[in-house]
């Protein structure tokens, strides 16, 4: 499980820092009509750069506990309701500093609770469709199973 969570945490260290300087202008674009490496608030308090770097250094971030927490899946006497809990919780509140640092969104709560709201539709959405697939797929094995015994012969015919 350790190698998996390196592997996993370093994929999404690389993830995360490429997705956020893909979104963020993205976003910019979309909602103001400009494109912008960072919001405009960070950079105006740290300068380019400086906005660059930190928003490298939490999207990295944000990518190793997003993709590394889902190791939390491998733990064999969780449940699949516990896992996906304690992971939902870890990406929502690691999504909420990292947002409310780079300010890409304001502080004041109805904003949080827009941006935890959407978090939870999004994550319950991509949860859904994770698991209609992972039950066909077990569908399917069930059922290559069941003709593989069908098909063999009997053991002490």
């Amino acid at each position: 499980m350790k190698k998996r969570l390196l592997i996993r945490s370093l994929l999404g260290f690389v993830v995360g820092a490429a997705a956020v300087h893909i979104f963020t202008p993205a976003i910019s674009y979309f909602a103001f009509g400009e494109w912008a490496l960072c919001a405009p608030e960070l950079t105006d308090a740290m300068g380019q750069t400086g906005a660059i770097i930190l928003q490298t250094a939490l999207g990295a971030l944000f990518g190793m506990v997003a993709l590394g927490g889902m190791c939390v899946y491998d733990v064999e006497s969780w449940s699949l309701l516990r896992a996906s809990l304690v992971h939902c919780l870890l990406v929502l509140v690691s999504y909420l500093i990292t947002g409310l640092i780079l300010r890409w969104f304001s502080a004041d709560p109805v904003s949080i609770l827009t941006i935890a709201g959407m978090i939870l539709a999004v994550y319950t959405v991509i949860w859904l469709i994770m698991y209609a697939a992972w039950k066909m797929e077990m569908r399917k094995m069930n059922a290559l199973t069941e003709a593989y015994r069908k098909a063999a012969p009997h053991q002490g015919d």
